[in-house]
């Protein structure tokens, strides 16, 4: 091959590679649309038994006029001294077609106190509405009854709160009392689907949520002090202060908003083990990797061996490695991830192997092309495994492929490159 036509070639090659990596990244597209019907799948299931749920409160509203405007009036609420919420949740998986979600039954216990000397100093009356938000009531699965002051309440539907933006559950309660700290108790048993998270509106909060699902993930504006995690479940407690609270611990909602409070919210995600569209989505951007080496490997075998690779050989060859993708979206949404890895890199490697050696003319010249397939995608999951240290391992990969090549075409004649092999 005369230098000129190297130069054409290279850029014949370039414009095929173009071609091939457009045709990988249109799998991102496909990855997106998958993961629409998987959050409408979801979002199905989560309908019918029971969203994403958030405990707010409890705390003790009133109703009462304005000083500054006569004809109209404001909530004043008022939070508790201490809050312990004990939370269980059993998980279960429920499924739309090849789409499955995480839900959970929960079994909550909600004890604490409020200070009397507080109720007083609001001088609010002899009544206080006792409000506890939760994001989806239609989750809860029997009749809640509140325990207060050594008598007891039943609940009754609707927060009846402008400070909560979700539903929930009320009782009115008498809130004069001869003891300086009122106590209250109630336990609910709710449905819900993915997360869970607490609002701890206590000046002292205490949260501990167990579960026997194996991957969990602690979010929100607080992390647990303990946790404990282990293949058959998980535990996370938590203490927090009011120091840390984006609200007040009394005021109206004038002041504060129900934005406020979910700010401070904190709890766990119910993941599943494997989020196979994201590793989807991490594999494709190494799809430019795929297409180079490979095309620079069969590239070297033209300039050392003289054999002549055809344009459209080439883009036979890239297509192979642009179908990798599809196929591991398609089989990862019915097997898993890892065993679609594992098919479709084999199907993948087994094609090209078995085209290279005609390509090549030579059973022998294709089993490199076998071998860097084989490295290649085992190192891509490796990667993708590591997600912290991904470019650290895939710099290395490209700087280790790039000594390799200059090596073996170090004693190369570029202007006088090997002859074509007429044998």
């Amino acid at each position: 091959m005369k230098p000129d036509n190297i130069t054409i070639k290279l850029i014949i090659i370039a414009l095929i590679g173009g071609a091939c990596l457009i045709a990988s990244l249109m799998v991102f597209g496909l990855v997106e649309e998958r993961e629409h019907r998987f959050s409408e799948a979801k979002q199905d299931i989560a309908s019918m038994w029971g969203s994403r749920q958030e405990l707010v409160g409890p705390m003790l509203i009133w109703n009462r006029v304005r000083t500054d405007l006569p004809s109209a009036t404001e909530t004043v609420y008022l939070l508790p001294e201490t809050l312990d919420v004990r939370t269980e949740l059993v998980p279960e998986i429920r499924s739309r077609g090849i789409f499955d979600a995480v839900v959970y039954t929960g079994k909550m216990s909600v004890s604490g106190t409020f200070s009397a000397k507080e109720i007083e100093r609001l001088r609010v009356g002899s009544q206080a509405v006792f409000s506890v938000g939760l994001t989806d009531t239609r989750g809860v699965q029997s009749q809640v009854r509140l325990l207060w002051d050594a008598s007891t309440y039943p609940f009754n539907p609707s927060a009846k709160n402008p400070l909560v933006s979700a539903s929930g559950v009320y009782a009115e309660v008498p809130v004069h009392s001869s003891i300086a700290a009122i106590p209250f108790s109630f336990e609910l048993s709710f449905k819900g689907s993915e997360g869970f998270t607490v609002v701890p509106v206590g000046t002292d909060t205490r949260i501990f949520v167990a579960s026997s699902w194996p991957t969990p993930k602690f979010i929100g504006a607080f992390l647990p002090v303990e946790r404990d995690l282990s293949n058959t479940g998980f535990t996370g407690g938590w203490n927090i202060s009011s120091f840390g609270q984006t609200f007040p611990h009394t005021g109206t909602d004038r002041e504060t908003g129900p934005s406020q409070f979910s700010a401070s919210a904190a709890g766990v995600e119910l993941l599943q083990q494997v989020d196979l569209y994201d590793q989807v989505s991490r594999s494709v951007k190494y799809a430019v990797l795929f297409i180079l080496i490979t095309f620079a490997a069969f590239f070297i075998f033209e300039v050392l061996s003289g054999l002549r690779v055809h344009p459209v050989q080439y883009l036979l060859i890239g297509g192979s490695l642009a179908l990798f993708y599809l196929l591991l979206l398609s089989f990862s949404e019915q097997i898993g991830f890892l065993p679609s890895y594992i098919l479709s890199a084999a199907l993948t490697a087994l094609l090209i192997t078995a085209y290279s050696a005609r390509v090549l003319q030579s059973r022998r010249r294709a089993y490199p092309i076998s071998a860097l397939l084989v490295v290649l995608y085992g190192y891509l999951y490796f990667v993708l495994q590591l997600e912290d240290y991904a470019l650290l391992f895939g710099s290395l990969l490209l700087f280790a492929l790039l000594a390799t090549v200059m090596y073996l075409t170090r004693n190369v004649n570029w202007f006088e490159p090997a002859p074509k092999n007429t044998s």
